[in-house]
């Protein structure tokens, strides 16, 4: 009977060491996808209005090491082709954002 005990116990100690991880075995986190520049367009035209259309676009261009501070730049351009008024002049614009993530 002890010899049954003591040889239970030597197995549960074997079984223990070889289940034990000898590394971190936890894959490492995904880092954020990096997308490239976030283009959208759009067009339209109404019966005497003429075709309007426009472009926007925008890019992030910083991020800090935390993620938690980031700076995009962005722009655009409109116009108005046609019409009873002609073309318009283009409309161009330009900016930025700074973005805080609590």
């Amino acid at each position: 009977m002890q010899s049954t005990i003591v040889l239970a116990l030597l197995c549960c100690i074997v079984g223990a060491v070889v289940a034990y991880p000898a590394e971190d075995m936890t894959m490492p986190s995904t880092p954020s996808p990096r997308y490239p520049l976030n283009l959208q367009g759009g067009g339209g035209a109404q019966e005497r209005e003429g075709f309007n259309f426009g472009l926007r676009g925008s890019e992030n261009v910083w991020r800090s090491d935390n993620g938690r501070h980031e700076i995009d730049v962005n722009g655009g351009y409109s116009q108005r082709l046609g019409g009873q008024w002609g073309n318009s002049e283009p409309s161009y614009n330009v900016g930025t954002n700074y973005r805080y993530r609590w």
